[in-house]
């Protein structure tokens, strides 16, 4: 049962690549703001997450009903997660990715359209910079994703965050939005590409601005804060 769900989930995956994705790409190439190819993605989650037979239960979504802009900070298990997200925000967030990986031919391209926000990790202050006038132009019109711990969690257990993308964010005055997200290691864990159902469970927290101009020390308090607020609902939901 598991082996046939997971082969209908992947044709279903990338037949709407083909069939929706690419319509909706070359739409999109007028649009400042993407909206088609987002429209498409949150679509294209539903579905994948339906296939799947995972159910979604988010509580706190009230917190971030009225936020025009904010940084949703998520612990990451897996590829749901991504998924997860995108049916949460209806559409795709924008996350963060590192220049280098802007270069590689077509990959670059479909980055760019999908509105990933190019960072450069080694020069700070421009990258801050560069978010800043992307809000201020509307380039930005869509909440900021990220997984501070950097890569999957590939057994499980909530690993500590990396420092560069939150300190870039931090910078910028956005508030900031914690969210524990558990069962999605259930429907697709890290070095499996089979699909099962699962019970995805969401708990989104208050949003807070930690203030722009802080020390090192400051923003590490800031980021165990967000650490420690995860990891404790991972253990009570």
């Amino acid at each position: 049962m598991i082996i046939l769900r997971s082969l209908i989930w992947w044709l279903v995956a990338i037949s709407i690549v083909i069939g929706l994705g690419i319509p909706l790409a070359i739409l999109s190439l007028p649009d400042p703001q993407k909206r088609p190819i987002s429209w498409g993605a949150y679509i294209w989650s539903l579905v994948l997450m339906k296939v799947a037979g995972c159910t979604l239960e988010i509580t706190g979504k009230e917190h971030i009903e009225d936020l025009r802009q904010f940084v949703l900070v998520s612990n990451h298990q897996s590829y749901f997660d991504i998924f997860t997200l995108i049916c949460i925000v209806k559409g795709a967030p924008h996350f963060l990715a590192k220049k280098e990986l802007f270069r590689i031919p077509v990959f670059g391209q479909l980055l760019s359209l999908a509105r990933v926000l190019k960072i450069d990790r080694q020069n700070p202050e421009m990258a801050v910079k560069t978010i800043k006038e992307s809000l201020n132009k509307g380039i930005i019109n869509r909440p900021i994703a990220i997984f501070p711990e950097g890569t999957r969690s590939p057994n499980g257990k909530f690993r500590p965050f990396r420092k560069k993308g939150l300190n870039i964010l931090m910078d910028t005055g956005i508030p900031f939005v914690p969210m524990a997200i558990k069962g999605t290691r259930d429907a697709m864990p890290k070095g499996r590409y089979t699909v099962k159902p699962a019970r995805i469970k969401v708990k989104i927290g208050e949003p807070f601005v930690p203030g722009m101009g802080l020390t090192d020390e400051e923003k590490d308090k800031v980021r165990e804060k967000l650490w420690q607020w995860i990891h404790s609902h991972l253990e009570t939901q």
